[in-house]
């Protein structure tokens, strides 16, 4: 199960041969405190268990996570504030400011917390797959704390036997794995190590596993307050079951509902591979923690087995990879839908060697779903307040406002940034006497994009790019890059690299490649577009987002007349996009939306579009009576619409 060698060099022996025999003597204390409250890898991944073990990990560390919270971190401040303007776009501006500092305090801690489990149980997971039930991650976590955390989780070292680089990206929770942050938190780790190795993970995972552990950790009435409510398991496979008879029989089936649709839905995934020779492409353009995909994914392994398909596992995995994508804006929903995906499919996985035959890249999109339409503007100036971007058919360019996000620039930082190659531009805030921001622009040719072969390669390119420079992207893609392609990417690596050094950290990478991500996907389109679209009114956001959106409706044709304007809520245009951007031909959106849309005035061209060609409106579901979501007192709908 685990094994460590050590190197005796010459005139160190004493040193090593004492670190050695600390490190079993802190295997031989882990084992022993194992033993106090169950017997190693025996306990059930019930949902009940892992709730209260992430809840005892909280409690025991949350006050030192508070210190280091209210302390005058640079890096701290800057993940804390790009989370915060992050959730002012995915619950609107006017939500988040109801909510008090310290309980708004609260639950970035505590969603830091789950982060920091959910990336180390990801990371375990596929590590036992791949080594052959072997594993150290949490043993190493326990023996070593902080120290192997940074290594593992900070510089992405967690996989590197296996030449995985790049299983999560960096994200604002990321804090507790910085190099100066960590040191404080070797109790931590420590106790996550010890918690992981406690659970049996090779027992059967329920479908519904990390969403309990989500909705625990978030009191209920704070997810009231932001009117966040997770998809019913038995709505999301009724949608898919529905979807797909629409698709592959081109109506809907004659009764409302099945008693057993993962039936049903094996039956109809049979037909359209053996029409069409793949698995219908899917995307959940609001993920969430992918309810709709983890249970699409569900079917697509049952099917796999009943009908025992004539695909090499690992060829299976990478085909899912490939045609099943989840987009969200919320960082913390990004993880938890990657976790969900990586446990549904990491058993497919196998060895050539010492190398995964293929690194795993999870397909889960961290990105403001309306940027697919925005990225088409031709003006400069598009702002979603913490980072805003820009493209023409040549360029990708992403501007990261400094100040706003609390970075203070200073001459001495400008310069050091300029000499390495990073653009610096000044943006004068308008009707503020003059005010100056600072954004950092990271520039990407989109001519690379059609370089690769699909979504997954792009991926690993892009992945490759940072750690090995342009060898390593043309490696990866296959496909040789002309002189302009070539300097361009260089150039991209150089900003990144300089922003890293200056304590920016690679959270912009990660950014960028979902944003590149985004532009091949929409070349692509989708047989099904399924989910459960945010409700909220955009008069919530800010003032500068709001503008967004009202100007994305009007160029879209879903506009409210001018008397219902205050109505507009940002599911109006989010639907829109999914059409437009997402959604192939043929192909079947099913989506769920408020039923206010459905007969109030600001939904009028609304209608308009879904029921104009190429769209045509099968079916229209209103669940208002039914109340599926657990303590909420809304009007949810379900808008079925085929394009031909």
């Amino acid at each position: 199960m685990y094994s460590r060698e050590y190197s005796i060099q010459h005139g160190l022996e004493h040193e090593i041969l004492s670190n050695a025999l600390n490190e079993f003597r802190n295997l031989i204390v882990l084992l022993k405190k194992l033993q106090l409250f169950a017997v190693v890898a025996k306990v059930s991944p019930s949902p009940e268990v892992i709730v209260s073990r992430v809840n005892e990990l909280i409690a025991k560390h949350y006050n030192t996570l508070k210190q280091l919270l209210i302390s005058t971190s640079e890096r701290v401040r800057l993940y804390f504030n790009t989370w915060r303007k992050t959730m002012e776009l995915v619950y609107g501006k006017e939500v988040v400011e109801k909510i008090s500092e310290d309980a708004f305090r609260d639950l970035f801690i505590k969603l830091s917390v789950y982060v920091a489990w959910l990336k180390s149980l990801g990371a375990t997971l596929l590590e036992a797959t791949l080594g052959g039930g072997k594993y150290t991650i949490p043993l190493r976590l326990y023996l070593e704390g902080h120290k192997v955390a940074v290594k593992l989780f900070w510089f992405g070292e967690a996989l590197a036997r296996f030449n995985i680089r790049y299983l999560f990206e960096r994200d604002e929770c990321d804090w507790l794995f910085a190099p100066d942050i960590a040191p404080n938190l070797n109790e931590f780790f420590r106790d996550i190590g010890a918690f992981l190795l406690s659970i049996d993970w090779s027992q059967e995972i329920g479908l519904d596993l990390l969403k309990r552990v989500y909705q625990n950790i978030v009191p209920r009435e704070v997810r009231k307050q932001l009117g966040e409510f997770y998809t019913p398991d038995w709505i999301a496979q009724i949608i898919i079951w529905r979807a797909l008879h629409i698709l592959v029989k081109g109506y809907a089936p004659k009764e409302p509902v099945v008693s057993d649709p993962s039936t049903e839905i094996i039956e109809l995934l049979d037909e359209f591979y053996r029409k069409h020779n793949r698995i219908p492409r899917f995307i959940d353009p609001t993920c969430g923690s992918f309810t709709f995909g983890v249970h699409y994914i569900n079917s697509l392994l049952k099917w796999y087995v009943v009908k025992k398909v004539p695909i090499h596992p690992v060829e299976f995995a990478r085909q899912i990879m490939n045609s099943v994508i989840g987009i969200d804006v919320n960082p913390v929903a990004v993880v938890t839908a990657k976790v969900n995906y990586l446990l549904q499919i990491y058993r497919l996985l196998a060895l050539h060697g010492e190398f995964l035959v293929d690194q795993p890249i999870i397909p889960i999109l961290k990105l403001d779903l309306l940027a697919l339409h925005t990225s088409y503007f031709k003006e400069t100036q598009r702002t979603l307040d913490t980072y805003f971007v820009r493209s023409n058919r040549e360029l990708l360019a992403l501007r990261i406002p400094l100040e706003l996000l609390g970075i203070e620039v200073n001459k001495e930082i400008e310069n050091s940034l300029r000499e390495k190659g990073v653009n610096i531009v000044k943006y004068v805030v308008k009707g503020d006497k003059g005010k100056e921001l600072h954004y950092v622009e990271i520039r990407l040719p989109l001519s690379v994009i059609s370089k690769a072969k699909n979504a997954i390669t792009l991926f690993r390119a892009l992945v490759a790019l940072i750690d090995s420079g342009v060898d390593g992207f043309e490696n990866e893609v296959g496909v040789g890059l002309d002189m302009y392609e070539k300097k361009s990417l260089d150039e991209f690596r150089r900003a990144i690299l300089a922003l890293s050094e200056k304590g920016l950290n690679s959270i912009w990478h990660s950014i960028a490649i979902n944003y590149a991500m985004a532009m091949y996907i929409t070349r692509q389109g989708f047989e099904l577009v399924l989910g459960n679209l945010p409700w909220v009114n955009i008069s919530k956001y800010p003032t500068g987002y709001a503008e967004i959106v009202k100007i994305i409706a009007k160029e879209l044709g879903v506009s409210p007349p001018p008397q219902a304007t205050r109505k507009l809520d940002i599911s109006i245009p989010l639907f829109a996009v999914a059409l437009r951007y997402l959604a192939s031909s043929p192909s079947v959106t099913a989506l769920m939306v408020p039923t206010s849309v459905f007969r109030g005035l600001h939904g009028a061209a609304w209608r308009k579009l879904v029921c104009s060609k190429p769209y045509t409106v099968v079916e229209i579901w209103d669940l208002e009576d039914v109340k599926p979501f657990e303590g909420a007192d809304n009007q949810p709908g379900i808008v079925f619409v085929v394009k031909r």
